[in-house]
């Protein structure tokens, strides 16, 4: 049985550099300099949400860019309530803004897609900006994610923290928050982004035209921003980069219910196993490292002391990393909780992702 010994070291060794490489990631986040003003085209795809979009609508109306410049563009996806009235109505008085409306959801572009898809076609932006209808964007959202536009930059993805909740269900999502957030930028600043977050995200519309944009994604169900980001990633020249700017950052609300809240974990962690084969293989990677953390002792008593020693790497390292991102997407709130979620998390993550796998959720 030497050679789970012998298994057990070489992944944890790799786990180590895994999370050494995500701390060089965060640590190569940087301010965005470009002054140049693209075009911009915001595009929302919003269904059943009467009741919420109003805060979105208020807040894009607050943009402090040039109105000349920017459009915004919101599909009602086949809505059974007023929300294509009160989109109509506040965009009445705006020449920059349209409001579109699907008659019937599409099957075949699953969720969302079809409506994104049509926003886009009616979009002439240079820049596709991309969030949702229960979201509040800051009023220099739209100059500080430009502003990481190089020439050479194909996408840039941004932070959506979430409007807190009280008690440990609300600790327990600013958690999940944060983690995605690490997910997100410290990969694409090593140069391989391997996820992203559709609440706050930007690309060139030359790019998405050049992979054939989210009608390309009919096969999948749901992760239309992940697999977006990949193909972006994988079939166009130019780099994905990462926005840190508070003044980017997209506050969402949490969702109102527990159910809500336990459908919408489930469906996230869906993506895993959806996404390429490179991606999928470090989910994988990291799965079978958290099995040989929790059996190793089980298996082998002699083996404690060596467990120990890898276990006190795990955690400190692991810890240094969390402290750096709470500093970057400011959530000095957590840090209590930083070694209580450490155990728990990753048990929490793989049984979410488990059921996403198996499809247990349902759509709104």
């Amino acid at each position: 049985m030497d050679w789970l010994l012998y298994t057990f070291i070489i992944f944890s060794m790799l786990y180590t550099l895994v999370i050494l490489l995500v701390i060089i990631g965060l640590l190569r986040i940087r301010e965005g300099k470009s002054q140049a003003q693209p075009s911009i085209s915001i595009v929302i795809a919003a269904k059943n949400e009467e009741q919420r979009i109003f805060p979105l609508l208020e807040s894009l109306a607050k943009s402090d860019y040039p109105k000349d410049k920017y459009e915004v563009i919101i599909v009602d996806d086949a809505s059974t309530d007023h929300t294509y009235r009160v989109a109509s109505v506040f965009a009445g008085d705006r020449p920059n803004w349209k409001v579109l409306k699907m008659d019937q959801a599409s099957d075949r572009y699953h969720a969302k897609k079809m409506a994104l898809t049509k926003a886009i076609e009616q979009s002439s932006g240079e820049l596709i900006f991309v969030t949702d209808a229960d979201c509040r964007v800051p009023a220099k959202w739209l100059k500080t994610m430009a502003a990481h536009f190089t020439d050479d930059t194909n996408m840039v993805l941004g932070y959506s923290p979430l409007e807190r909740k009280s008690g440990w269900l609300g600790t327990l999502l600013d958690f999940d928050n944060l983690f995605s957030a690490i997910v997100v930028a410290a990969p694409a600043m090593l140069g391989f982004p391997i996820s992203s977050v559709g609440r706050n995200m930007a690309f060139r519309r030359s790019a998405y035209d050049s992979i054939g944009g989210y009608a390309s994604l009919t096969k999948f169900r749901s992760g239309d921003d992940i697999h977006l980001t990949e193909r972006i990633r994988d079939h166009c020249k130019g780099k994905i980069t990462f926005c840190a700017d508070s003044e980017s950052f997209v506050h969402t609300k949490s969702p109102d219910t527990g159910r809500e809240i336990f459908y919408q974990q489930i469906r996230k962690n869906s993506k895993i196993m959806d996404k390429s084969i490179k991606s999928a293989s470090f989910s994988v990677f990291l799965f079978t490292s958290l099995i040989l953390y929790i059996f190793l002792p089980l298996i082998n008593p002699a083996w404690l002391t060596v467990w120990l020693i890898a276990l006190g790497i795990k955690f400190s390292i692991e810890f240094i990393a969390l402290l750096l991102s709470v500093r970057i997407f400011q959530s000095p709130k957590l840090i209590p909780w930083l070694p209580v979620m450490q155990i728990f998390y990753p048990f929490y993550v793989t049984i979410l992702g488990v059921a996403g796998w198996l499809h247990l959720y349902k759509w709104k």
